[in-house]
């Protein structure tokens, strides 16, 4: 993926839904990553996998912390 570029991220910060969205998807590696967790399945199995929980928690920060930037 390429990096963003000044511009996106000035659009994402005026609230354009189609920049905003690209931001999202260029740190959705990086916080599924880091939301990746230990599970342990009915049969006892440890599977890894992304808490969607912790990981909206993460994206609503990064909405956030956008809409709130100051350019």
């Amino acid at each position: 993926m390429a990096m963003l570029t000044y511009e996106t991220v000035v659009a994402a910060t005026e609230g354009c839904l189609l920049e905003t969205t690209e931001v999202l998807d260029f740190f959705n590696g990086f916080i599924d990553r880091l939301c990746t967790q230990p599970f342990v399945d009915a049969c006892g199995h440890v599977e890894r996998g992304v808490d969607m929980y912790m990981k909206s928690y993460l994206q609503g920060k990064l909405l956030r912390a956008i809409l709130h930037f100051k350019v």
